[in-house]
């Protein structure tokens, strides 16, 4: 059940997001990092949603700007094994092998590198930290906002504070998307986990094109 005060509280909070396009990030030091636009969360299977199926068409055209500036895309989708203890949190998707568990036609051409993951968070999947590289500007964009997003941007963040690295973080808000379920409001909960970016550093701006 959506708690319309905490909705609206956490829309207030995002009014005064900054504006911010490309051409605020040098493609030479930069990564875009597109997670699970993938069949399995747009199309079809037990996770797939309309809400983030719509972005479809905005990431597309985002990435079409990318590639021409050529600042490198990495894809990231999940490819799970069929034991996958992620499971037991979630029903079975993206089993690897299926449509499932690759990106929608729209976007194939785009990313350089592909990294497959078996769980919620893309810090952690091989490949990773080979296809970011050098960059101190990583832009994630995708979903789910809440989940995936989440933890990707506030993990990244925490390691490049770690190793005392500078790297910026960016969401544009609205290049990510997350799930409407039982028990899971996807505006709800898509915002406020712009919120709680927002509180670890994350910068979270209004993408104006």
């Amino acid at each position: 059940m959506r708690d319309a005060n905490v909705l609206e509280a956490a829309e207030k909070c995002l009014e005064a997001l900054p504006d911010w396009n490309l051409d605020a990030i040098d493609p030479e030091h930069s990564v875009i990092v597109t997670v699970d636009m993938n069949i399995g969360f747009t199309r079809e299977g037990a996770l797939a949603s309309p809400r983030v199926n719509a972005i479809v068409p905005a990431i597309a055209a985002f990435l079409q700007q990318c590639s021409e500036r050529k600042i490198p895309i990495v894809g990231v989708t999940d490819s799970h094994p069929m034991n996958a203890v992620e499971f037991a949190s979630y029903p079975v998707h993206c089993v690897e092998g299926t449509a499932e568990a690759e990106f929608v036609p729209e976007l194939r051409k785009f990313p350089e590198v592909m990294i497959r993951k078996n769980s919620t968070n893309a810090c952690f999947a091989p490949g990773m930290a080979k296809a970011l590289g050098k960059a101190d500007t990583v832009v994630i964009i995708g979903c789910c906002t809440d989940i995936c997003v989440e933890q990707f941007a506030v993990t990244m963040k925490a390691f490049s504070n770690q190793e005392n690295r500078p790297v910026t973080v960016i969401v544009p808000r609205q290049l990510v998307e997350t799930y409407d379920a039982p028990g899971h409001d996807g505006e709800l909960m898509g915002t406020t986990a712009l919120i709680s970016m927002l509180g670890n550093g994350i910068e979270v701006v209004n993408y104006r094109e």
